[in-house]
């Protein structure tokens, strides 16, 4: 049997045990969102987190604050690594760009042609720990608490490799992320992204509202998918010409979203393939925790990465330790984007 056949049943084989293994995180889902148990019981107890965290909440520099003002105005907050002055980032971005070459070469590999994004695996995380640890800096850290007004869980880094297709699929569909009711993602540009490289895309406050309340009024799925010219037609024709925001960058470009409540996407490249590494963050209680935890390291590689951590911020790395009740015991989706 040739070898492209045997590598299409194996991903066949392996989508069918992603879904089953993910069926009863999907339940735990529905459920969750019926609106008596989200208005009764979840939001509630959500909102008490929140309260009974401010006097423990870090008081953040006038810098982290200014990014903090922009998540809560609009969704988005840019940055560059140079301005955030991270020890190790010139580390970080090195290590990054030879990430980056080792999939640009595993891309042209025949295996894996139609792919439209490849990612990082765990070997490639473990050869290059200031990856992970960039996304554990305490002034990180700071901002996130700052905005999501609770303790911060970090779940890890996602490292996207992007073929310039034009390929309108996965995390390239306009999309909201499931994980709790605020989180942040980080994305930095690992390359130069121009317009026809696939920047990230975010829609503005005042198309979120109306999108989300259009996929409410119509009944569909509240973490559906969909089609660029789909999310279009659900505004009105006023707002047609500007409802997003598409960021363009150099390398070193760094993006603050919350990926919870706005609607966003990487626009399918064109031309240029893209690099860019997005870190993600929740709360330690958050709303949906099998849907997170997510990233290609498994629990004891997590606690190892934990371990050359300083002891202050070693618990946001292994804060699913600590869940308790269904929280704790419901799987983990296995389904991506």
């Amino acid at each position: 049997m040739p070898k492209r056949l045997i590598f299409q049943v194996c991903q066949t084989a392996d989508k069918l045990w992603q879904r089953l293994a993910s069926t009863p995180s999907d339940i735990a889902l529905f459920i969750s969102n019926l609106e008596f148990i989200e208005q009764n019981i979840l939001y509630p107890r959500y909102q008490k987190f929140i309260n009974t965290y401010q006097v423990l909440l870090s008081k953040p520099t006038d810098k982290e604050a200014k990014i903090v003002h922009d998540l809560e105005k609009y969704g988005v907050a840019i940055a560059s690594l140079d301005s955030l002055s991270i020890p190790n980032s010139d580390k970080f971005l090195k290590a990054a760009q030879i990430i980056s070459q080792e999939l640009k070469l595993k891309a042209e590999h025949p295996l894996h042609a139609g792919k439209h994004t490849l990612n990082i695996d765990s070997t490639q995380i473990l050869r290059y720990p200031e990856l992970f640890l960039w996304g554990a800096d305490v002034s990180l850290l700071r901002i996130i608490e700052n905005y999501l007004k609770l303790p911060v869980a970090y779940d890890g880094l996602s490292y996207y490799y992007s073929i310039p297709d034009s390929k309108e699929s996965g995390p390239r569909k306009w999309h909201r992320d499931k994980e709790d009711w605020q989180m942040i993602k980080i994305g930095v540009y690992i390359n130069d992204v121009n317009e026809d490289g696939g920047p990230f895309e975010c829609v503005t406050p005042e198309a979120n509202e109306l999108i989300s309340e259009a996929i409410r009024t119509k009944t569909l799925r509240r973490y559906r998918t969909a089609f660029h010219k789909e999310i279009q037609e659900m505004l009105p024709e006023q707002m047609q010409t500007h409802w997003f925001n598409s960021y363009v960058g150099k390398a070193g470009t760094v993006i603050f979203v919350d990926t919870a409540r706005y609607y966003h996407r990487g626009k399918p490249p064109t031309k240029f393939e893209r690099s860019a590494i997005f870190f993600g963050y929740c709360s330690r209680k958050p709303r949906h925790p099998f849907f997170c935890g997510r990233s290609p390291l498994a629990p004891s590689e997590l606690r190892y990465m934990a371990s050359l951590l300083p002891d202050e911020v070693r618990d946001c790395v292994t804060w699913r330790d600590r869940l308790e009740g269904l929280s704790k015991w419901i799987p983990k989706n296995r389904l991506k984007v």
